[in-house]
């Protein structure tokens, strides 16, 4: 019995390649060719540094994703809204995060971070040496004790070298930083992040008063982007910085008819002047800058 099976099951499979092995082997080659030409595509395609500057209304959340894979959010607005955001631009089956960066405890800044440490694996998380007495505060800083990741306070000089190119270096808060427990924007976290020839500075809610602080090596005497101090306010974005980084873009993070005003008349006349482009979350939805290293492209939702 067993060796009449066996031959039935011969007999089955000669008429099988009889009747369609020519088209099976045609349909493995085209598959293996489109997977050889997209092969040589992503190797010979210049990798490039994904920057998206998330719109999630008044707020910041911007997300990172490096030529290698690497991911990291700097902040996450004031709702659970950051989490659609951040899925739409990563695989389903992707659910760590490498890098978490708090600049400081204000809400508009911290509030979608806690929903991002339920849904995600973070590695290593990078707060502001102020951690704030608010509700949301302590939540957060509940929330970065379960995650039982690598958490360190940032300090000028600190450096995250993803390995590919893209290097973050933090500007700012100084070791001696000296400001009282309610002054949480004077505390926010600053980083230039460099890949190639292009750079992106991120300063948080940093006032003109402490953007002199920001100022040394380091810094690139022009930057390619630049995102608006406090969500475009008229007390950051002061001409000594933008006078001396001169970006390429100027983006404002901010929600339509928000209720500070957002951005401000006077920082936007400064803008203007120092700057090729200012685009904003408000017009064009969420703004994702492509870098090779060389040059920047642009896409947006709206």
């Amino acid at each position: 019995m067993l060796n009449e099976w066996i031959d039935d099951l011969k007999k089955s499979c000669r008429r099988f390649f009889d009747d369609y092995g020519k088209v099976t082997i045609v349909g493995v080659l085209f598959v293996a060719s489109l997977w050889s030409v997209s092969l040589i595509v992503s190797h010979a395609a210049p990798k490039k540094l994904r920057v998206s500057f998330l719109d999630i209304g008044q707020g910041d959340a911007i997300f990172i994703q490096t030529p290698s894979g690497h991911d990291m959010i700097i902040d996450g607005g004031v709702s659970d809204k950051v989490l659609e955001k951040v899925s739409s631009k990563m695989s389903y089956f992707d659910r760590h995060i490498d890098v978490m960066i708090a600049t400081h405890p204000d809400a508009d800044h911290i509030t979608g971070l806690i929903p991002v440490l339920t849904q995600f694996e973070v590695g290593a998380i990078i707060t502001s040496p102020l951690s704030g007495h608010t509700g949301v505060a302590g939540e957060l800083t509940k929330h970065v004790d379960d995650e039982y990741a690598v958490v360190h306070v940032a300090r000028k000089g600190d450096v995250i070298d993803f390995g590919d190119g893209v290097v973050a270096h933090i500007l700012y808060p100084s070791k001696n930083l000296h400001v009282k427990e309610s002054e949480t924007n004077n505390a926010s976290v600053s980083l230039v992040i460099t890949y190639g020839e292009e750079s992106v500075l991120l300063t948080g809610d940093l006032p003109t008063t402490h953007e002199g602080e920001l100022f040394g090596n380091v810094l690139p005497k022009s930057v390619t982007i630049y995102k608006a101090g406090h969500h475009g306010s008229k007390y950051s974005s002061g001409e000594q910085l933008l006078s001396y980084i001169r970006p390429e873009y100027a983006v404002i993070s901010a929600g339509k008819d928000n209720k500070y005003g957002h951005p401000n008349p006077e920082a936007l006349e400064r803008l203007t002047t120092y700057s090729k482009e200012i685009i904003s979350t408000i017009d064009k939805g969420t703004i994702t800058f492509l870098l090779d290293g060389k040059s920047v492209a642009i896409e947006t939702e709206k």
